[in-house]
């Protein structure tokens, strides 16, 4: 491979291009005189993502090892549409992509969407990679996020990008724990607009991507080789625990968990995070790092899953909306919170064998009615998912479950029953 000396500025260059089987890969390589010895760190993005996202790991990398920047088929910027390709696909791509250009041995990171596909290439190909670090991976089908997923899709193809990109900031932010990540309002409005200004393409991309992640059906063999698998404390899109899980499958795993951190670790604790990544990629010792936590993932105590609080309105009854039909169901709200709530039929008129993808609940101390999907139903009680179509009403309502001077918090359910009765 041939390697070209670093500056942030060529980050932005024309990338070159290596052609596999019709595919197309792009790339740049990166290296200094005193490690070109030494095998490459190559990284693999996930949605939204381009080369220029990884400039602070590059900048740390490149002091000690060559680097590898990589977009495959619909990835990063790589323009090629391959609605063909499966997520095992990528993995014999990507060891294509380094026998063509002579590397023999990689040490890979994975982030989000590049997570599947770095662990799919490092479990297919043991002898071509030496470290493998991943970030923000679950290999659980778990319905939220299939409903998410396939809620995402929806929204693109139907062209409401506003509701899309509010979608998507909602699903990488955990907005119940903005005051810990410190996300600001800035920083969600860009990267709203970022989302909600895609091109035809990167529409069709993303798209592809995802139906691909839904076609999944699950990894057949985990890495063997020495793997971390780092988490944010309060990811709620791929949870602590499913990380935790899949550093259980890996021979030589390692579970990291950065704190006052969602999905988007990377960008909200970079120098903890590029202080792991560092370590890790030059086999040194992981303790020690402010802001990181280190487990045995055997170990790892994954007892308290709840990353946010429930709450419960003094306020009853609610109105349950069906847009499609214009039918109304008289609801009180079990709990609450940014992300989902339970759900309390008073008439049990609601038939779940019915069409239910456009039910709003109302929500009057708002002034808005929010997107429910429910995932599940046991007699009475629906289990339901809240999905944010506009990203003003979804800051009304963390307000409202922050702010509301009547919602009851964190309190068992007969002393709620007890105060309506």
């Amino acid at each position: 491979m041939q390697f070209s000396t670093f500056s942030p500025a060529e980050l932005k260059a024309t990338p070159s291009v290596q052609m596999i089987d019709g595919y197309k890969v792009q790339f740049l390589a990166f290296a200094s005189p005193g490690n070109m010895h030494k095998s490459p760190v190559m990284f693999l993005g996930g949605a939204f993502q381009s080369f220029t996202s990884f400039r602070n790991e590059v900048e740390q990398i490149i002091t000690t090892h060559p680097v590898i920047l990589a977009d495959f088929p619909s990835q990063g910027s790589n323009d090629q549409l391959a609605p063909e390709l499966n997520m095992e696909d990528f993995a014999d791509l990507i060891a294509g992509f380094l026998n063509a250009q002579d590397v023999a041995r990689v040490q890979l990171m994975g982030v989000s969407y590049g997570s599947a596909m770095a662990t799919l290439f490092a479990a297919a190909y043991p002898n071509m990679i030496e470290r493998l670090l991943i970030s923000g991976i679950t290999c659980f089908r778990r319905e939220s996020l299939i409903t998410l997923l396939e809620d995402s899709v929806g929204l693109l193809e139907s062209g409401d990008m506003n509701a899309f990109a509010t979608t998507a900031v909602c699903n990488l932010i955990n907005h119940n724990r903005l005051e810990e990540t410190a996300v600001g309002p800035t920083y969600r409005r860009l990267l709203f607009r970022q989302i909600a200004r895609l091109d035809d393409n990167e529409r069709q991309r993303y798209a592809q991507n995802t139906r691909r992640l839904l076609r999944f059906g699950g990894f057949k063999s985990f890495p063997t080789c020495e793997t971390l698998i780092a988490t944010g404390e309060y990811d709620n899109f791929t949870l602590p625990q499913e990380n935790a899980a899949v550093a259980r499958q890996c021979v030589n795993g390692t579970f990291a968990v950065i704190r006052n951190a969602d999905h988007l670790a990377q960008f909200e604790q970079k120098e903890s995070s590029m202080e792991l990544v560092h370590r890790f990629m030059r086999g040194d010792n992981l303790k020690g790092i402010d802001g990181i936590e280190i487990y045995d993932p055997q170990a790892y105590d994954h007892g308290n899953q709840r990353l946010q609080g429930r709450h419960r309105p003094l306020e009853q009854p609610y109105r349950l909306i069906d847009r499609s039909t214009g039918k109304e169901h008289v609801v009180r709200i079990q709990n609450i919170n940014f992300s989902g709530c339970e759900l309390e039929q008073i008439h049990v008129d609601l038939a779940l064998s019915e069409a239910n993808d456009q039910l709003y609940l109302e929500i009057p101390e708002t002034g808005a009615a929010y997107h429910v999907r429910i995932l599940g139903r046991e007699k009475k009680t629906l289990r339901c998912l809240l999905i944010q179509r506009d990203l003003k009403q979804a800051d009304t309502l963390l307000k409202y479950l922050t702010e509301h001077l009547l919602m009851v918090r964190e309190i068992p359910a007969g002393e709620v029953a007890e105060k309506l009765a």
